[in-house]
Formats: structure tokens, sequence, C-alpha cells
């Protein structure tokens, strides 16, 4: 199982971790891999200047927003779902 975690501490609210959270599920329903992830949401991880902040089985991406989120699924999560 791969896991996913999405800051939702006060900074990467404000910036957009709510809409990029939804659009990580949707993306993972789409290519058919919701049950091979523990999507979930996360404090604070230390970059609010950096957020949104997006932990994949504990690399951090940072900045992600919606425009990067269909990258992060078919690059890093779905290979990781193949293993």
């Amino acid at each position: 199982m791969v896991k996913v975690s999405i800051c939702v501490g006060s900074a990467c609210h404000m910036k957009g971790a709510y809409a990029t959270t939804q659009m990580f599920q949707e993306a993972l329903e789409k290519a058919g891999i919701a049950d091979k992830v523990d999507l979930s949401a996360s404090f604070c991880m230390g970059e609010c200047k950096d957020g949104p902040c997006v932990r994949v089985d504990g690399v951090k991406f940072h900045h992600v927003d919606q425009s990067r989120v269909e990258s992060l699924v078919t690059e890093e999560i779905l290979p990781r779902t193949q293993a």
C-alpha cells in the first residue's frame, strides 16, 4: 500500500490543500488504484512557505497544487503500486 499524506495545516490549507486532496482522490480513482493507496491528511510538515506539501512513501513534494496532481499520480504513485 502506498502512503500519501497531504498537509492540511493552516498555510497549506490557505494555498489550496483541500482542492488538492479532492483532485488526488479523483485521479487515484480514475487510474484505478484508489484501493492501493492510503490517502490521508496530515498536519504541518514544517515547510509552510512551500505548500501545499505532499508526502509519498516518505518522499516530500512541495508546491503541489491541482496542476501537479496528475503527474504525481502517474510518475510517483502508480509505479509504486505495481512494485
